[in-house]
């Protein structure tokens, strides 16, 4: 039998597990300092938590770059899981709306909508073509980039877990859900 202590202590780490659940469910691809921030829990505390909810198959982590990202186990398919890890990295998520909106746009102007040098944008596009988001297409000395798959999957994703993103780029982006 446990006692008043040990029971209190129990039902405090189910509390905080369910806390940090519902943060990844509304927050999914979020990374660990996120959660860290905005629950304001111990990064030891966060990360036991986080082990117990992967142990017990309530949450899945994909490492991508320096960041670690939790969703939840089966609310989301391995690209889902892509497209929101990269709406959470500014300069990525623009180059890809911006290919949404401007199907076999060159480096170059990816460069210049972006603000950032070509080496640079050719870093970011390396990186969204590894994960399967963007394809690239050479011809001559340009290379030309168009996004992969469904671009309403990806403009689902943002209107549903980036609303001020999704109003940012309403307007641009309207068309192409009809």
């Amino acid at each position: 039998m446990q006692s008043a202590g040990a029971a209190d202590v129990v039902q405090l780490e189910d509390s905080r597990r369910v806390q940090i659940l519902e943060f990844v469910r509304a927050h999914p691809g979020t990374h660990l300092r996120r959660i860290k921030r905005e629950l304001n829990l111990a990064m030891g505390v966060l990360q036991y938590h986080l082990y117990r909810l992967e142990k017990d198959q309530k949450i899945v982590s994909r490492k991508r770059g320096l960041y670690k990202r939790f969703y939840l186990r089966a609310d989301f398919k391995l690209e889902e899981q892509e497209i929101l890890g990269v709406l959470f990295q500014e300069t990525e998520r623009d180059l890809l709306l911006y290919l949404l909106k401007t199907p076999d746009a060159t480096q170059k102007e990816l460069s210049e909508f972006a603000r950032i040098s070509a080496s640079s944008t050719s870093w970011h596009m390396k990186r969204l073509v590894q994960v399967g988001l963007v394809e690239p297409r050479r011809q001559g000395s340009f290379v030309y980039y168009m996004v992969r798959g469904d671009p309403s999957k990806i403009l689902t994703l943002v209107k549903n877990y980036h609303p001020r993103i999704w109003e940012r780029w309403a307007e641009r982006l309207a068309d192409l859900m009809t």
